[in-house]
């Protein structure tokens, strides 16, 4: 996208109404095809329209000094010769979608300050048709109110309700307030100094002196004295502590150039070894162009054309890359399903670009949560976005029935608590927590007639009584204008065609209960029951989720799952079989499926003290390696591999930085042998276990000790 101004005027000049009237009728602007300059010779702006304009360009359109409109490119030129000289007089045109026209009142103190910043009168008029580049007061001027209308014209785009925006509000206030004042501290003490080194990264950028060895190195190399050793290591992990994750996907060979540890260079995925020479021919043609004119691209709307479309596959480091350059223009969140969902839920937009997006939510949520531009907001509110973002990815109104499943130690439960917690304020009456067992029951979770006591005459008495979803979807009904979520944890260990019964037409998505009306209710097997008790006794009410009269006045029980309940499983899918879920389960739930976490054991793996590890990289390679001979060489699958949590116990295992092989064997020993052993048991002879397990061992000990 590229910014121009222009003047439409004929020889006889036509009034500045008459003007926007064609712009507003008409809905183009253009000029005349051919004219000559003073010298008798013809001027090249026709052509310049006709050729250089590009489809998505923004002009503005002034009548010499005067702004009168704002309009984006949306066609090639084109003739037309039904132009009247009297009114739309030109012949040469392009037709545009009108952004806004000036207006004294709105527009005037964004022209002023321009004009202000670069010490001008007025803006320049110094042809018919001019692109705008440098840095002047008209081409400042120009972007700022393209920016300031692109702003207005977002807030119209927000499609959160008011009450979603209150409740975003609550949030956001109560995350702020159980910062500790310890933390803000280290916030902005960071935040400063990372923005210093970057300075000095930046400074060899714009000077075109940053050298292959300080784009890509080796971390502990003592010639890599720049923060970070070198520049994709300081993207990637220096800046993460405030400015959040930037890990590209894959490997360090996204970066497009690597150092290996023997000194030579991989180039992408196809050259395992190269020289220095040939990485540094790719380097200077290719990467060192790209962070070039990201930095030097000082509009935040066109930084993502700069690179978005380009073949380096680490784009999430020339994001930050842009943030850093723009940081409160930006969320400090840099991957795709994130902003996707994040941008799907607040806005109706049709950007398409990943720093766009990031734009347009980071202006929304200004509006919405008054964002201060200062360090701790701008590092805080990224964060809170990040937690709302993936708490959000349990369940949305579209898929409101989610199974988690995965190994042990992959942090279902314990991912769940902490986002329901967080989603519902502390409010624990909004969620639920159950666990399944072979003997939970119909009765259990719906409703049943279940002993209550003893009778004057020594008997059992037996009563009617609510099961625990069905206590939980009333609650919910009664509350509609809240989110409730029901988590049972171990799903698959409970009969789950006969628990749930006949209401398990209830739970999918388009067939939930409003809450009010008389549609989506069923009666359950118990109905019948409950209309007689409450027959005989009016107090017996409280037994009905719903009550609906007949023509005849004779009332009718029903149940019926909420709108607002979303239902959340959970289950180690090594423990039993995903088959105890039949077709008819299955089909109405969304399957997420959660696997170890490397990243986890990367960035959240500390020494006691809370400082990094020295060889944390070799450590997550260790458990990475482990898994996969669990998976592929043993041909056990996905299922048995160890989650996360097991690995993160390294912490109360090693006593200094650096992770040796006796703490992965101790580690071993301790905490993975006695499961492995389990799992080896219903694939090999019990005489070969011992082999497998010294195998998994010296594979997991392989990337610490080398």
């Amino acid at each position: 996208m590229n910014y121009w101004h222009t003047q439409m005027q004929p020889d006889d000049k036509l009034s500045v109404q008459t003007l926007i009237d064609v712009i507003k009728t008409k809905n183009v602007i253009g000029l005349g095809e051919t004219w000559n300059d003073k010298n008798g010779k013809p001027v090249s702006d026709p052509d310049v329209f006709k050729n250089e304009i590009d489809i998505g360009d923004i002009v503005m359109v002034r009548e010499t000094i005067t702004p009168i409109a704002l309009v984006k490119v949306l066609g090639k030129a084109f003739i037309d010769k039904t132009a009247d000289y009297s009114f739309d007089w030109f012949t040469l045109r392009r037709n545009v979608e009108v952004l806004s026209f000036f207006e004294e009142n709105r527009d005037r103190k964004t022209l002023n300050r321009s004009l202000k910043k670069y010490g001008n009168e007025h803006i320049q008029a110094p042809g018919t048709l001019t692109k705008c580049q440098g840095n002047n007061a008209t081409n400042y001027f120009i972007k700022q109110w393209h920016k300031q209308v692109m702003s207005d014209k977002l807030m119209g785009k927000i499609k959160i309700s008011n009450q979603r925006k209150e409740e975003l509000k609550t949030l956001w206030n109560k995350y702020k307030s159980e910062v500790s004042s310890k933390e803000i501290e280290f916030i902005e003490n960071e935040y400063n100094s990372l923005l210093n080194d970057w300075k000095l990264y930046r400074n060899k950028i714009t000077n075109n002196t940053l050298e292959l060895d300080d784009y890509t190195n080796r971390i502990n190399n003592p010639e890599a004295t720049m923060a970070g050793g070198y520049l994709c290591n300081f993207l990637e992990r220096t800046t993460k502590t405030v400015f959040g994750s930037s890990k590209p996907a894959g490997s360090a060979l996204a970066f497009g150039v690597k150092k290996n540890e023997d000194g030579s260079y991989a180039i992408g995925k196809n050259i395992a070894k190269a020289t220095f020479e040939e990485a540094n021919t790719v380097f200077k043609q290719d990467i060192n162009v790209l962070l070039e004119s990201v930095v030097n691209c000082n509009e935040p709307l066109l930084i993502a054309s700069q690179f978005e479309d380009s073949n380096y596959q680490a784009k999430q480091i020339l994001r930050k890359l842009a943030v850093l350059d723009n940081l409160n223009d930006f969320i400090y969140i840099y991957s795709d399903p994130t902003i996707d969902a994040l941008h799907n839920e607040f806005l109706d937009s049709e950007t398409t670009s990943n720093l766009g997006k990031n734009y347009e939510i980071r202006k929304v949520l200004n509006e919405i949560l008054n964002i201060e531009n200062t360090s701790k907001e701008n590092v805080l509110l990224s964060r809170f976005l990040w937690k709302y973002a993936n708490t959000q990815a349990l369940a949305d109104s579209n898929t409101p029935n989610v199974i988690l499943y995965g190994p042990p130690g992959t942090g279902k439960t314990y991912a769940v608590k902490n986002s329901l917690d967080f989603l519902c304020q502390g409010d624990r009456s909004r969620y639920e927590f159950v666990q399944f067992h072979p003997s939970f029951t119909y009765e259990d979770f719906i409703e049943g007639i279940k002993p209550k006591g003893v009778t004057e005459n020594g008997n059992i008495k037996f009563e009617l009584v609510d099961g625990i979803f069905k206590r939980f979807c009333k609650r919910a009904k009664n509350n509609l204008d809240k989110d409730y979520y029901f988590v049972v944890d171990e799903i698959n260990r409970a009969n789950l065609s006969s628990v749930f019964g006949e209401t398990l037409l209830c739970i999918e998505k388009d067939y939930r209960h409003d809450g009010e009306s008389a549609h989506n209710l069923i009666k359950t097997q118990y109905s019948s029951l409950i209309e007689d008790m409450i027959e005989s006794n009016k107090d017996n009410v409280d037994l009905a989720y719903h009550l609906l009269k007949d023509e005849d006045g004779k009332v009718n029980a029903y149940f019926g799952v909420p709108k607002n309940v979303y239902f959340i499983g959970m289950m180690n899918d090594v423990d039993k079989s995903i088959d105890a879920f039949d077709l008819a389960l299955r089909r109405r739930f969304k399957w997420i499926r959660k696997d170890c976490d490397y990243e986890v054991i990367e960035n959240e793996v500390k020494f006691r003290n809370g400082e990094d590890f020295h060889n944390i990289e070799k450590y997550t390679k260790s458990c990475k390696n482990l898994n996969n001979f669990i998976s592929e060489e043993l041909a056990m699958g996905k299922s048995y591999e160890f989650g996360h949590s097991f690995f993160m116990k390294i912490t109360g295992i090693s006593n200094n930085r650096t992770i040796t092989s006796k703490n992965l064997e101790l580690l071993f020993v301790l905490h993975l042998k006695p499961t492995l052993k389990e799992y080896l048991r219903s694939m090999f002879a019990e005489s070969q276990l011992d082999n497998k397990l010294e195998e998994a061992l010296a594979v997991f000990l392989n990337p610490i000790s080398r």
